[in-house]
């Protein structure tokens, strides 16, 4: 299954990601420089 890493927009699949769990939803990076990006500033990265 492919998730959108919120950061870069690049989809990537979910046995091959970084996962993250915030706010009671679980996301996925493609690597550790976006999952930093989405730690430091979530809601930037959300699409409300």
């Amino acid at each position: 299954m492919k998730h959108l890493d919120f950061v870069c927009k690049m989809r990537v699949d979910e046995e091959n990601s970084i996962k993250y769990e915030w706010n009671g939803k679980t996301y996925y990076f493609c690597s550790q420089e976006c999952l930093e990006a989405f730690k430091e500033n979530p809601e930037r990265y959300i699409e409300k």
